[in-house]
């Protein structure tokens, strides 16, 4: 059995900002017990590269983009061949490249990555405070066009959703000093939170078997949860919103063990960079216009063959 010491070094990190904390963290304490009032749809599932790398040893490998600050390239630089995670993208709006999402954008990074998932929205994965990425299980379930957008599990994910709430039961039975079992179980879950928020060892234990059970359950159901969290990379194309047309400002890939191929520098900070022959080690290209940068990507993203 693993420590808890050891679950805590099996991380991604950081999504969008490499530099500094993300913009939104919780301690596992109080990430795994926020159902927000939503239920078991908001329970959490942990998108660690240790634990998907033994679920499924062959990961889907291609080329991805991420979007970035000068700062942020050096900071990915560090990052080549790791196991830490990062945010990327197929499909992004030319007027995110310029104002960024959660840096000051501008450097368009042209990668080779392993994909841990991908979808045609963003999914709002959330990091903790080691730097794990989460979701909800309601991002697995939902449509993609569903004002909370999803990977579409619908009802492919009953079975799962039943072996999660077993699993919490289990913990709740295995870790309360009084049980609720007449409770609904997300009230329950959320008691147990109340009832050993204060006790570290406790709580230690509960996060440890949330992470070993979580594994449990993703591995009985990874032939349906495998090809749902990779089909988007064989598409490739966003489905426009049924009633607007809109399509989303761009999609989200969880990627690691990244390898830089290219930089692509938009207007704005193009001038910085016309007598250099590379920027940090790396083969660039500059623009005049930032629509010719997604065209190229757009162009690259199209002529992937997985």
């Amino acid at each position: 059995m693993k420590t808890f010491g050891q679950l805590l070094l099996e991380i991604g990190v950081d999504p969008f900002k490499i530099v500094g904390a993300p913009a939104w963290t919780e301690s596992l304490s109080t990430m795994l017990f926020d159902l927000q009032g939503g239920g078991l749809k908001n329970i959490m599932i942990p998108l660690s590269p240790a634990i998907m790398g033994r679920i499924w040893p062959k990961p889907v490998r291609t080329t991805v983009f991420h979007l970035t600050d000068f700062t942020g390239l050096g900071k990915l630089k560090k990052m080549q061949g790791g196991k830490k995670s990062i945010s990327a993208f197929f499909n992004i709006d030319p007027m995110v490249i310029q104002t960024g999402i959660k840096s000051e954008g501008g450097y368009v990074i042209e990668m080779d990555a392993d994909i841990l998932i991908a979808s045609q929205d963003d999914l709002s994965s959330q990091p903790d405070k080691t730097g794990r990425r989460w979701v909800t299980f309601q991002s697995l379930v939902n449509k993609p066009t569903d004002p909370m957008p999803g990977l579409g599990g619908g009802s492919k994910l009953r079975g799962m959703k039943k072996d999660i709430e077993k699993m919490l039961w289990g913990i709740i039975k295995t870790h309360a000093e009084f049980p609720e079992l007449g409770w609904s179980i997300d009230k329950a879950w959320m008691e147990l939170r109340t009832e050993r928020a204060k006790d570290g060892k406790i709580m230690s234990l509960i996060i440890r078997d949330y992470l070993d059970g979580m594994e449990k359950v993703m591995k009985k159901n990874s032939r349906t949860l495998g090809k749902l969290l990779t089909d988007y990379t064989k598409k490739r194309i966003q489905d426009e919103d049924p009633d607007s047309g809109d399509k989303p400002m761009w999609d989200e890939l969880i990627v690691n063990k990244i390898k830089i191929k290219m930089v692509h520098v938009s207007p704005e900070f193009s001038p910085d960079f016309e007598d250099d022959e590379d920027i940090d080690g790396f083969p660039f290209k500059l623009y005049d216009d930032v629509g010719d940068m997604t065209d190229y990507i757009d162009r690259k993203i199209q002529r992937v063959k997985l």
